[in-house]
């Protein structure tokens, strides 16, 4: 399976840096304009030619194709550490179009056809300022205009999984439905001492593959392609040879359950059903990244009894997979009939949990980063199966696509500790205590080397690599009986009235409150003032449908769920949340009817960002609110800063 690229600092930029400031100093070139690529279409086992809005890594318009029957655009791989200044200059050649071509009924309405072409920036999960040229995603870069943006990585960040996207409000899902978005990878080597912990990295730094940790990426994207006519209005799924797909109508991303019903299929950096050539009883870290604009993945990997018939399945055409009728791919249960492979989830949303999660179906919500560990038992094919058997956001499910295949061969010079017999689970927790065992004495003291396997031993602890300090019991108590930030979602038109639908996010539900175009985001609004040095509860549910909820720059720990839903056990929760009370994330799904508290800690940096719904098109239809970080007054509450207003 191909890689995806990995971006190279400007040429430009080396010039100005002399000797050691390089390191400390990273300038990248990013170009927004339409690609021409292919993807390709299980339906008919052919490619189909695609025209989509993308990120490119070079001037001269070249293609940064590895493959000539691979997707030309898709997006590099960025790699920083902590302590660095990254900059990301960004080139929109994407064309302009008429004003008076792309009027919209409001600032939460959907967008004329074609009218996606003013763009930004978001990096998702990094902790770095959301002000100025930083990771403010309030701002608007045009078509023809460049910009330069600059992250000031703090020498404490995580090491882990995170990535870049736009975040143009009413263009978010449009441009990420094109395939823009790309990984970022934060790369640690801080070994953990008796006072700090350390990097994971460091700990599987035996594992990691020749190309590093961005040959690690498995980035799933879903590209809602389609051929269409009548100007750009009417939607058709069904290409034909000769046509080029495209994504540039709001109807490709806004209905509920279009990807689902589109029949199109999740990609695999950027390849749809790849082939990826693996060894069996190896460890491997995969850094899962969901940039998908709209429906879950159940990712599973599954032995096939049959590699034969598993290689004929993936070249021949599948009728019937294609339109609103699609059931999913025939015969997977038949193909991918063996055991299942274990994931050990090591981090989500790149942050390190305190105690690896076993799983073996791993759901994925559109923004979730999962980085798992797994190895395969026997030499083999293996089937890479996403599945959207538990319900997506507005309810719908299909049965299991096929998201590619894995040849695994045997492994000619197997580690001491894989002895037959072991489970998947043992043979996991003696490679991790190997890695421990094997770590430089010059990096780890003895003692602390002795807690990390101790940690291991026990359960498969990770406690010397987390990033982040826990809450007490203490401390959420106190939390939990003081001020509370209140989220929660709601899909229904204004109270006394039919029409139109609004995507709201509003306070309490405590208060009862009715639905109103004022809970529908507003640019010049400050839904939530926050002070500098704080910690807090906050309490997230929804009145109608699942929304994935994110807030930008400071990551949460997950308190407790519940499930509120009438006729419920409170602590009756569906499976996907099992082991998440206790981790810290920056995105989670939030289901109808449940009550879900998590904590957090405003610290750093002041500033206005974003909380909103991960399913895109909601965000883009209202469904966020703007957050301000402020200093204290000095007299327990919030100082009045600048001129009090938004930008």
């Amino acid at each position: 399976m191909r890689l995806p690229p990995l971006l190279q600092t400007s040429k430009e930029a080396n010039l100005r840096l002399l000797g050691k400031r390089a390191e400390f100093e990273k300038s990248y070139d990013l170009f927004i304009r339409y690609t021409e690529g292919t993807i390709y279409n299980p339906s008919t086992a052919t490619y189909d030619k695609v025209n989509l809005r993308a990120y490119q890594r070079k001037a001269d318009k070249g293609w940064d194709a590895q493959d000539g029957n691979g997707s030309r655009f898709m997006a590099p791989t960025v790699v920083m550490e902590p302590g660095q200044t990254v900059r990301f200059r960004l080139y929109n050649q994407l064309p302009e179009l008429p004003e008076s071509q792309c009027q919209k009924a409001g600032i939460n309405a959907p967008g004329q056809p074609g009218c996606f072409n003013v763009t930004n920036l978001h990096s998702h999960g990094l902790w770095v300022s959301p002000s100025g040229n930083s990771d403010n995603v309030l701002l608007s870069i045009n078509p023809n205009v460049n910009f330069e943006y600059e992250y000031n990585v703090p020498l404490d960040h995580p090491a882990g999984t995170f990535w870049y996207h736009p975040h143009q409000h009413g263009s978010t899902a449009m441009q990420v439905a094109s395939g823009m978005a790309g990984a970022l990878v934060v790369q640690g080597d801080r070994y953990p001492t008796r006072e700090h912990n350390g990097d994971l990295d460091t700990l599987l730094k035996s594992f990691r593959p020749v190309g590093g940790s961005s040959a690690e990426i498995m980035l799933l994207q879903q590209i809602p392609y389609d051929c269409l006519s009548d100007n750009q209005t009417k939607i058709n799924w069904n290409c034909r040879p000769g046509e080029t797909g495209v994504v540039e109508n709001f109807g490709q991303v806004g209905p509920p359950g279009i990807w689902v019903k589109s029949g199109r299929h999740t990609s695999l950096n950027g390849q749809v059903q790849p082939v990826i050539d693996l060894t069996q009883q190896q460890v491997y870290r995969w850094r899962l990244i969901d940039a998908g604009f709209q429906a879950p993945v159940v990712f599973h990997i599954k032995h096939a009894s049959d590699p034969a018939k598993l290689a004929a399945y993936l070249t021949r055409p599948k009728a019937g997979t294609v339109g609103p009728e699609q059931k999913g791919d025939e015969n997977i249960a038949e193909l991918c009939n063996g055991p299942d492979v274990m994931q050990f989830e090591v981090a989500s949303d790149g942050l390190t949990h305190a105690r690896i999660i076993g799983k073996t179906l791993n759901t994925l919500q559109p923004g979730y980063r999962s980085d798992i560990l797994f190895a395969l038992p026997k030499a083999g094919s293996y089937c890479v199966i996403g599945d959207n058997s538990v319900a997506d956001a507005n309810g719908n499910t299909a049965s299991a696509r096929l998201l590619g295949v894995i040849r695994a061969k045997p492994n000619a010079h197997p580690a001491a500790y894989a002895k037959a017999g072991l489970s998947q689970s043992q043979f996991m927790q003696k490679a991790l205590i190997n890695a421990a065992q094997g770590m430089p004495s010059t990096r780890i003291e003895p003692e602390v080397r002795q807690r990390v396997i101790a940690d291991l031993t026990d359960g498969m602890r990770l406690s010397k690599f987390t990033p982040h300090k826990n809450f007490t019991a203490e401390e959420l108590a106190k939390l939990d009986s003081g001020k509370k930030e209140y989220v929660t979602f709601n899909i229904a038109p204004a109270d006394g009235t039919t029409s139109p639908t609004l995507f709201m996010v509003m306070g309490d539900p405590a208060l009862n409150q009715k639905p109103a175009e004022k809970f529908a985001y507003q640019p010049d609004r400050i839904d939530h003032t926050l002070i500098l040095g704080d910690q807090q509860m906050w309490e997230l549910t929804s009145k109608l449908g699942n929304h994935p909820f994110h807030i930008h720059v400071n990551p949460f720990q997950v308190v407790s769920i519940e499930n509120h839903n009438p006729g419920k056990a409170r602590d009756d929760i569906d499976p996907q949340y099992k082991d998440l009370v206790g981790t810290w994330k920056d995105t989670l799904f939030v289901m109808q009817g449940y009550k879900i508290q998590v904590a957090t800690r405003y610290q750093r940096y002041i500033g206005e960002y974003v909380l909103h719904c991960h399913i895109l098109e909601h965000e883009d239809q209202g469904m966020m609110q703007n957050v301000k970080v402020v200093l204290p007054d000095g007299r327990g509450g919030a100082a009045a800063m600048g001129h009090g207003h938004h930008h």
